[in-house]
């Protein structure tokens, strides 16, 4: 009898151990095909804004959800999509599909339509996210028919309960070292509508700027917690909670292909493709602080201005970047909201030493489009300079797990704007 114990034991074990290796995966915004081509997943609030938005809805869901992407090829391909439910770091959680949708877990996507007059050919598809039960990290997965593990991209959205209040500030770093160049996000969150038992290991808070991820703040620990009124305070003096203020983003015009778009030095097309080259760049890293236009916040919207031209006749560009300064031993990239922020091989700027700059290109539908220059080292900002007096975008997820919960659900989120 004991054998067998001790045999169950270790098959407990081992199972458990396989299915944390298995949900180890932190679920990403990403493409997985090169076929697919621009995607969007914002609410539907009826704003001239609202695709630049972040994916982020209350519980009732009185606001939808829509997913919009294009793949790049001639003919439509049968297309499904599933939901994941994710812990607090997006990484797969132990719920069951039944646990937290209404709906079977294959949605197949029916809508689409496609592209006309455009050089590049594309298939445009879209759909609204189905409704959950519970608030949380989620990600809608598309993959090809039948074929789940054949997965085509992914995309991160958050649905959240308003259950305790949030009382955020911002101000310029309280760290002499960085008062200059850093925003301080300090805060304190009220769970007096909640019943909680150890409000310092059961809440977990995430800050993020400008809808990013890749640098958002997670883990970060209240400073005190006043039990009397219910009440975390968040008010670091080691720049924990500290982020670099940046500098107002660059940015780019190609809704038109006629003629120049700002920031466009040339135009080249012919009956196959159109190549925007934008006008050279130059290092910012010994500017000051400047506002001279209200930026997207590194966003980007889809757009085509020319004349009798329908959404489904905005074409793909090729966009040539230039960043005229001396080279140096990191790695460089162009980055933004238009490809999710993402230091790939997609996004890399090679340097050419005859031009003496960085150079490199993307396949961007018509619109306009913020961007910046990123260096992968110590000094991210070393293009483009950083200041406390930029105007940034933030918002803080707060997340809740109690002693018998199984996973996070989202249970405050609040957004504000730095203000010069």
């Amino acid at each position: 009898m004991k054998s067998r114990l001790h045999l169950w034991v270790f098959v407990a074990c081992f199972m458990a151990g396989s299915a944390t290796a298995q949900d180890s995966q932190v679920y990403q915004n990403q493409k997985f095909d090169q076929a697919v081509g621009t995607v969007q997943l914002y609410p539907l609030v009826n704003t001239g804004d609202q695709e630049m938005r972040a994916p982020i809805i209350t519980l009732d869901q009185t606001t939808e959800l829509l997913l919009q992407f294009d793949m790049l090829t001639e003919e439509y391909d049968i297309l499904q999509a599933k939901i994941i439910h994710c812990n607090s770091d997006w990484t797969k959680s132990v719920l069951n599909d039944i646990e937290f949708l209404y709906d079977y877990n294959t949605f197949d996507i029916r809508d689409f339509e496609y592209s006309e007059n455009t050089r590049q050919l594309y298939v445009n598809y879209w759909m609204k996210m189905p409704r959950v039960k519970l608030s949380g990290n989620y990600v809608v997965q598309v993959y090809r028919e039948g074929r789940p593990d054949d997965v085509i991209l992914t995309r991160r959205f958050i649905v959240y309960e308003q259950n305790i209040s949030i009382n955020p500030g911002y101000r310029a770093s309280t760290s002499v070292r960085f008062r200059q160049s850093n925003q301080q996000i300090d805060f304190a969150i009220n769970y007096t509508a909640m019943d909680v038992t150890n409000p310092m290991r059961e809440f977990k808070v995430v800050l993020r700027q400008n809808n990013r991820w890749d640098n958002a703040i997670f883990d970060l620990q209240p400073t005190s917690d006043n039990r009397a009124n219910s009440t975390l305070e968040y008010r670091h003096f080691n720049a924990e909670n500290n982020f670099k203020g940046g500098n107002e983003f660059r940015f780019f015009d190609i809704r038109v292909y006629n003629f120049r778009g700002i920031n466009v030095s040339r135009i080249d097309k012919d009956n196959k493709r159109i190549d925007a080259y934008l006008a050279t760049s130059e290092s910012r890293g010994n500017s000051v602080y400047s506002q001279s236009r209200q930026d997207m916040n590194g966003s980007f919207f889809i757009m085509t201005n020319e004349t009798g031209a329908s959404y489904l006749e905005a074409d793909y560009i090729h966009v040539h970047f230039d960043l005229k300064t001396s080279q140096v031993p990191q790695e460089v990239y162009a980055i933004g909201a238009f490809n999710d922020w993402a230091k790939n091989e997609s996004s890399r700027l090679t340097y050419n030493p005859q031009a003496q700059s960085y150079q490199g290109v993307a396949l961007l539908k018509q619109g306009y489009y913020d961007y910046m220059y990123w260096v992968d080292g110590d000094d991210p900002y070393l293009f483009e300079n950083s200041f406390y007096q930029t105007e940034n975008e933030y918002d803080i997820l707060v997340y809740y797990r109690g002693f018998t919960d199984l996973a996070d659900r989202v249970v405050g989120f609040a957004s504000f704007k730095s203000v010069p």
